[in-house]
């Protein structure tokens, strides 16, 4: 596994296992656990939704997205949390995101119209007190990725381009 450098300056490709960069001799260990705790939260917050426990889950999930809010994966799990928690309205909120970013993702286009076709109006009102039966998420349909359940537990990274 490599990683490069976070100096800016720098970039030089690593070994993950270095104690320094070879080049300017920027400590790297701190880094590289720093760039592997998004995976150990999202592991986490698979464990604790599996479990049940989707508010702790949800908690997980929306720390991965704060530090990676490019990832995909990371918030359609948070919407499937928020979701499974009857909060119809942040769930649709991060499916929209989702599809911001990626708009064929199959999770989150049937996500946003099974809560629009239980709620046919455009957004889901605050205060709404209609809200799916227990553990609705797991009824809706799932893409086949050749994926082991819905989601599957990560690997630390190989290596994270810092840039974008």
């Amino acid at each position: 596994m490599k990683v490069s450098c976070p100096e800016s300056s720098c970039q030089a490709e690593n070994d993950a296992r270095a104690q320094e960069c070879r080049r300017c001799g920027t400590p790297l260990q701190s880094y590289v656990r720093l760039l592997q705790y998004p995976a150990q939260l999202f592991n986490a917050g698979l464990l604790k939704a599996r479990n049940g426990s989707f508010e702790q889950a949800r908690d997980l999930f929306a720390a991965v997205v704060y530090w990676c809010p490019k990832d995909i994966e990371a918030r359609n799990a948070l919407a499937l949390a928020c979701f499974e928690l009857h909060d119809l309205m942040e769930a649709q909120h991060q499916w929209k995101q989702v599809l911001a970013q990626s708009p064929t993702n199959v999770l989150a286009l049937q996500g946003i119209k099974y809560i629009e076709a239980e709620h046919p109006w455009d957004d889901v009102l605050p205060g709404s007190t209609s809200s799916p039966p227990p553990s609705v998420a797991t009824q809706m349909p799932v893409p086949r990725s050749g994926k082991k359940g819905l989601f599957h537990k990560r690997k630390s990274p190989q290596r994270r381009d810092r840039r974008g």
